[in-house]
């Protein structure tokens, strides 16, 4: 069983490192031709892996298929959507996932799943809700760029269809309340009690995420409180909360077929009962993975004691995963299927090796305990280890001890009054509402326990990508795990940690610049980077939501690349798809000092204005403001600063928004030069780029930011084509994701990097040139 699993799950993983999307036309006889071969050839290794591939192939055909037809992308259109998950608040807008209920106009043309967002809403969606909205979607596609979450990614794991907004207008209106069906009106009547009950937002917050799985109340604080501390584990239903509520009702049910004299095996009625619990539990949660894994090795476990036969844990972990893996082999993808089918195969190895040991007094069997809590969160804290670092880019130092009091607690006090209270409604509501307030006591033990250990020298670490060297080091770190202990190469574990704490990827060398242009959508934000030093040119666009791509984009690049500080900002003029995250980038990170071509509409920090002349030198980079001028009264686009770079003979220019009018001031008073790269003024609009200013440029690549398929037509195509004509290769965010170019004095481009195409996987948008 073990020996299918694990090639089940290496084919299926084969496809995640694969941009082959393969013809839907050939699955089937994909299908027919694996099962030929296993008929022939029994249960061989060939035979699961070829299983695996084809059912991740098949299911990821059937997603991608069902997008929006690209003929519909951007229209307006009338639909009826029943929404099947909690809405989520963020600022004056809310998200929610929706599926259509009835689309009368044309077949098919509203894909099965649907996340929307909708601004200043009128009236408050709520899950189970009928509405008719008229919508404006587009296929799934995210931002791409160097170790930032992969939203596009996250979309097809979830199999949405289209993404897109609701219009507001007289057209949208509810048509149903509570139309889904009981389970949904349960978590919904369950979640408003909880709320009203508790007065603590935060505690109700991990109260509703725990007994009926909505999360929609978790804060970004609150998850990333609990992500820094490794406890972002007690905010889902877990297996353990799984196998509490299953032993609840085994011992309850024990009990009572005791007491009533049951006229049958009472083993069997216990085990019957925590199984249907189980079920019954990760059905109202929603059936995430972490509940699935927990419930079919529970199911697996009654099957094998019912037939009074001696359980084998591992293999009903694999056959667990094996299961899941088959009807959803999509779920491979997600984090919580790595962590939580690896956080037991690491207990199930730590058991087996452990050794009871003899002790005898009350005191011994207590520090035994406690030795051995701690050498299982040391085991989970190693063994993870290359997950957490390659998915979050980040080590939870503190884990271990905060899990050795904040998991008991949670075990036995928090899960158990917690459903106890959801359990305990109608007439006897009021020893409900107590229990509940008791599980919202101990959250509040935790969260206590959590900031005071965040309060500790680093107690979190951020991670730099992994990349060459790297991957090494991160695989010795489980030597802790896999040597036995006493052998002396297990304690190269420690070594291999502090590399990867303060592994960081080199600038480039002396007499080179890297640029780098994220994909911030319909905005602005380059990186530029000498030997030692780092600058940033804008900051990217905020959203009405109250998000920007600061806290999305820009701040995960630079912990990924590990820059820990900016030595100068430059924010090239006030709007705010430029300036729109200064203050989440000031409040994320150490920056030297921000200028800027005009006052921000927000002050956030003491600004110096850019002027012409302005000049520094950083590791043999020379960096110059080529506009304004000292004097001269500009606003709006045509105040941006104008950055010219050189490494030696190597030139990059990046122009922010001016338009044609400064183009021709630059060009009359001798400012421009040619050049190797140039970021487009103003994301290519008609404004900029006259053919003067282009001709006395002449790069070799032209750089734009521009959003995927934005309202404004950006970049206009006769706009592209003149920097085409003047010898330039014109790559765009929209296209290509991050663009990365490494200048080097006498060479010029030495390097390119296009993130899109280098990380391109099956389930990606296709390229739209």
């Amino acid at each position: 069983m073990v020996k299918a699993c694990l090639s089940l799950v290496a084919g299926a993983y084969a496809l995640h490192f694969t941009s082959f999307a393969a013809s839907s036309a050939l699955i089937p006889f994909a299908l027919f031709g694996t099962g030929v071969l296993f008929c022939a050839a029994g249960r061989g290794a060939a035979v699961f892996f070829a299983v695996g591939a084809t059912l991740f192939s098949w299911h990821a055909t059937q997603v991608i298929e069902s997008r929006l037809q690209t003929g519909f992308e951007g229209d307006s259109m009338l639909a009826v959507v029943r929404i099947i998950e909690f809405p989520r608040a963020r600022g004056n807008s809310v998200n929610f996932v929706a599926e259509p209920v009835a689309d009368r106009h044309i077949p098919q043309r509203i894909p099965q799943r649907l996340r929307l967002s909708w601004y200043q809403p009128s009236h408050w969606p709520e899950i189970g809700d009928v509405w008719q909205f008229e919508l404006r979607l587009k296929p799934p596609r995210g931002t791409s760029n160097p170790g930032v979450f992969d939203y596009e990614t996250w979309l097809f794991q979830r199999r949405i269809g289209a993404t897109g907004y609701v219009v507001n207008g007289r057209r949208n209106q509810r048509l149903q309340m509570d139309a889904a069906g009981g389970s949904s009106r349960w978590r919904k009547a369950f979640t408003a009690r909880l709320t009203n009950v508790i007065d603590d937002g935060e505690a109700a917050a991990v109260i509703a995420a725990i007994t009926v799985g909505a999360r929609h109340l978790v804060t970004a604080e609150q998850w990333t409180r609990y992500a820094r501390s490794g406890t972002s584990h007690l905010m889902a239903i877990s297996g353990l909360h799984v196998g509490l509520a299953a032993m609840a009702a085994y011992l309850l049910a024990l009990i009572g077929s005791a007491l009533l004299r049951w006229p049958d095996n009472h083993l069997r009625i216990a085990l019957c009962a925590s199984l249907i619990v189980a079920v019954a539990y990760s059905a109202l949660s929603g059936f995430a993975v972490p509940a699935q894994r927990s419930t079919l090795m529970l199911c697996l476990l009654v099957l094998v004691l019912l037939r009074v036969r001696e359980p084998d844990p591992f293999a009903i972990l694999a056959a667990a995963c094996l299961i899941v893996v088959v009807f959803d082999p999509l779920s491979t993808l997600m984090p919580g299927f790595k962590l939580s089918f690896g956080a037991v195969l690491l207990l199930l190895w730590l058991a087996k090796r452990r050794n009871p040991g003899g002790v005898s007094s009350i005191t011994m069997r207590a520090v035994y305990v406690v030795s051995q809590l701690a050498t299982m969160q040391l085991f989970l804290l190693f063994g993870l280890m290359p997950l957490t670092v390659t998915v979050f880019h980040r080590i939870a130092v503190v884990a271990p001890p905060v899990n050795m009091v904040a998991v008991p607690l949670f075990s036995f006090v928090t899960v158990p009054f917690a459903l106890t209270g959801m359990l305990l409604d109608g007439p006897i509501a009021t020893a409900g509402d107590a229990a509940l307030r008791i599980a919202a006591l101990s959250v509040r033990m935790i969260e206590e326990l959590i900031g005071l250990s965040l309060q500790v020298p680093y107690s979190d670490v951020s991670t730099a990508h992994i990349s060459g060297a790297g991957w090494p080091c991160l695989g010795l770190v489980l030597a802790w795990v896999l040597l036995p202990p006493g052998w002396p190469g297990r304690y190269i574990a420690w070594l291999a940690l502090c590399s990867i704490v303060t592994y960081r990827i080199d600038g480039p060398p002396v007499g080179c610049v890297d640029t780098t242009m994220l994909d911030v959508g319909q905005g602005l934000a380059v990186v530029v980077r000498s030997r030692e030093r780092t600058l940033l040119y804008d900051t990217g666009p905020a959203y009405p939501s109250g998000a920007s791509m600061v806290d999305r984009v820009v701040l995960p690049y630079l912990s990924g690349q590990g820059i820990e500080h900016l030595d100068r900002v430059i924010v090239s003029h006030s709007d705010v798809d430029h300036a729109g995250g200064l203050a989440d980038l000031l409040a994320g990170i150490p920056v030297g000092d921000v200028l800027a071509g005009e006052a921000m509409k927000q002050p956030t920090a003491e600004l110096i204005r850019c002027r012409r002349g302005d000049r520094w030198d950083w590791n043999g980079v020379d960096f110059r403001i080529l506009h304004p001028a000292p004097g001269g009264d500009y606003s709006g686009n045509d105040a941006s600063c104008v950055l010219a770079v050189a490494a030696g003979t190597a030139r990059l220019v990046v122009t922010g928004d001016i338009e044609a009018g400064v183009e021709r001031l630059l060009l009359s008073n001798d400012q421009t030069e040619s050049a190797d790269v140039v970021v487009v003024p103003h994301h290519g609009s008609g404004t900029s780029s006259s053919r003067s200013f282009v001709a006395r440029i002449a790069p070799e690549m032209a750089l734009i930011s521009a959003g995927y398929r934005n309202r404004w037509g950006l970049p206009r195509a006769d706009v592209v084509q003149r920097w085409q004509d003047a010898g330039a290769e014109v790559l765009t965010t929209a296209v290509d994701g991050a663009i990365s170019v490494r200048l080097c004095d006498g060479v010029g481009i030495v390097g390119v990097d296009r993130h899109r195409d280098r990380i391109r996987r099956v389930w990606h948008e296709d390229r739209v040139d």
